[in-house]
């Protein structure tokens, strides 16, 4: 669901694909950092020499270029991966009997999607008009005072018309591609699905959705490590507390779980009648079983046969089918995925803590934590 669209169909005549069609990741990453980034890094540390401070000192700018970028295209690999998978094991499974005429539409259209190229237009104008907004009036560049030394000149002109756009571009891209999953998700949710309530997985069989979700925590590990860039920036020249910073980063961990995962509760309703089946199913089953039992080996107390007999087994294997029913979820993810999106927040925003505390003090309280000192 990734591997198509004008800026794919570039980076193969540019040669940045492997054999097998796959984006060739170590290759994109550094060529595509080294052009966005590696310029200005050259005409800032003129500017710091010539100069005096200059904003090679901006983490914001330097996390956008340098590793938000390689995030952004790792992103695309996993999504494809992961999408692909999700699809593949949807159709090897027979989710929708009787629908696949109507699936394998579902699958078209969302290529058609994948492939077209005037969304693709769209955002790349975008990113060009947002970014010359951002680089020169509210953010970014904008707000430091300009000089008239020729190389901070090159590399706020190199930022605003390379490389901010780039990195926005593929921003917008990344949650482009993640509208047209959730636009199949939203079309697949429309079909009979057929979810089994004692699947182990907990989600009727259909954890593989969440999948995707996975993949989609690059975006929000690049987004972070962006936002982590600008509060360090924050912190170290206007004063900002990381204190003060606690309740935007639980917002932003919040907004990004809702935006991975939210799209799965479009299977909700399916998995909730098939939860409540399943329980009257099994529940009818159990009550009809369990009168058996009781009447023959504890009532009638025939127990001759007691020994060998797989009577007591199979109650048990019923107690055990009952308790998976009883424990399916209306929701296609589990909590590790739910962990590894909310790490992907967090991780960039840790390294945050080292700017108002030394790495030797921040051991100590951590040992001191380890071992029980009182705070």
């Amino acid at each position: 669901m990734v591997e198509g669209g004008p800026l794919y169909a570039l980076l193969r005549r540019l040669g940045w694909t492997r054999p097998d069609g796959r984006l060739d990741y170590g290759r994109a990453s550094l060529t595509l950092v080294a052009i966005v980034w590696g310029p200005l890094v050259v005409a800032a540390l003129s500017a710091h020499f010539l100069a005096g401070r200059s904003f090679a000192l901006d983490w914001g700018i330097h996390t956008r270029l340098a590793i938000a970028i390689p995030l952004l295209l790792r992103a695309d690999m996993s999504l494809h991966a992961r999408t692909r998978s999700a699809v593949a094991r949807f159709e090897a499974g027979r989710w929708a009997p009787g629908q696949m005429d109507r699936f394998e539409r579902i699958v078209a259209g969302t290529i058609r999607w994948r492939d077209a190229v005037y969304p693709e237009v769209a955002l790349l104008v975008v990113a060009v008009v947002v970014s010359q907004f951002m680089a020169w009036h509210v953010g970014g560049l904008g707000g430091r005072r300009v000089t008239m030394d020729r190389s901070l000149v090159v590399a706020r002109w190199w930022y605003a018309v390379v490389g901010l756009p780039i990195f926005q571009f593929l921003v917008y891209r990344a949650l482009w591609r993640w509208v047209i999953w959730t636009r199949m998700l939203w079309k697949l949710s429309r079909l009979r699905l057929a979810p089994v309530a004692t699947h182990p997985d907990l989600a009727g069989g259909l954890q593989f959705l969440s999948w995707p979700s996975i993949g989609f925590g690059y975006v929000i590990a690049a987004l972070s490590a962006t936002q982590a860039g600008v509060w360090a920036d924050q912190i170290l020249y206007h004063g900002v507390k990381i204190v003060e910073l606690k309740g935007y980063a639980l917002v932003f961990v919040i907004a990004g779980l809702v935006v991975a995962l939210g799209p799965l509760l479009l299977v909700a309703g399916q998995l909730w009648r098939c939860r409540y089946q399943g329980l009257y199913d099994y529940g009818t089953l159990a009550s009809d079983y369990t009168q058996r039992f009781q009447e023959r080996w504890i009532a009638q107390r025939q127990r001759d046969d007691l020994l060998g007999s797989a009577d007591i087994q199979s109650l048990a294997d019923l107690a055990n089918s009952y308790n998976v029913v009883d424990k399916m979820r209306f929701w296609p993810f589990g909590l590790r995925t739910v962990i590894s999106i909310a790490l992907a927040a967090l991780l960039p925003i840790a390294p945050l803590a080292l700017l108002e505390m030394s790495v030797p003090k921040l051991l100590f309280r951590l040992a001191g934590a380890l071992l029980g000192k009182p705070g």
